[in-house]
């Protein structure tokens, strides 16, 4: 079991963005330093959140934001200080590039953008080293059927920010400038509010 952080409570300054790992996909992880915890993975896990779409054919995941301010806004701060670490970064990760901030801006695919947040959420219509589950109607739904989760719907997601990914141009193995935030989710909670209790008017 692993420790989440709800966002509400993170930190961004306790952020740590890690040396770059060198392979075909380049990745330079994030981990959280809490006094003297580090946790290794930064394992995410946010309010609850309306679906806007849901793409099953593509994972595309898009929740509104909206009416969760504050959450849209630590999240925008995320994204700045991934932003902002490449770009302090980038000669020391990639000796080739010496891009502006803003190049670096353009070049990077957002997960927050205009006021919704931006997720892959696959459904696992065949058996993979990582299921995603749902809970629903008070059990754990292995996440296989479209149906599980629909427009409108209000779900809480645990989410991993496993780091920054770069895209290498394949012919000469050299950073194209382009890069994202990748995640992973975790699992997923349909959120169903408590009805109001009308209270009866006393005679």
């Amino acid at each position: 079991m692993e420790w989440t952080i709800p966002i509400q409570k993170l930190e961004i300054n306790k952020i740590q963005v890690g040396q770059l790992q060198k392979s075909v996909k380049p990745l330079t992880p994030l981990s959280y330093t809490d006094g003297p915890i580090v946790f290794q993975n930064l394992n995410l896990l946010l309010p609850p959140l309306t679906i806007k779409d849901y793409d099953s054919q593509t994972g595309k995941l898009i929740l509104s934001l909206s009416e969760s301010p504050q959450t849209l806004s630590k999240l925008l701060a995320i994204q700045e200080s991934l932003l902002s670490s490449v770009y302090t970064n980038q000669r020391a990760w990639f000796p080739e590039s010496n891009r502006t901030r803003e190049q670096i801006t353009n070049s990077f695919q957002p997960f927050v953008e205009s006021n919704n947040l931006y997720l892959y959420c696959p459904l696992q219509n065949q058996e993979k080293r990582h299921t995603i589950h749902i809970w629903k109607d008070g059990e754990w739904k292995r996440f296989a059927s479209t149906g599980l989760i629909q427009k409108g719907d209000s779900i809480r997601v645990a989410l991993r920010l496993q780091g920054i990914s770069y895209q290498m141009n394949a012919t000469n193995g050299v950073w194209t400038g382009r890069f994202r935030a990748q995640h992973k989710i975790s699992c997923l909670y349909q959120f169903v509010p408590k009805p109001k209790v009308v209270e009866e008017p006393k005679c």
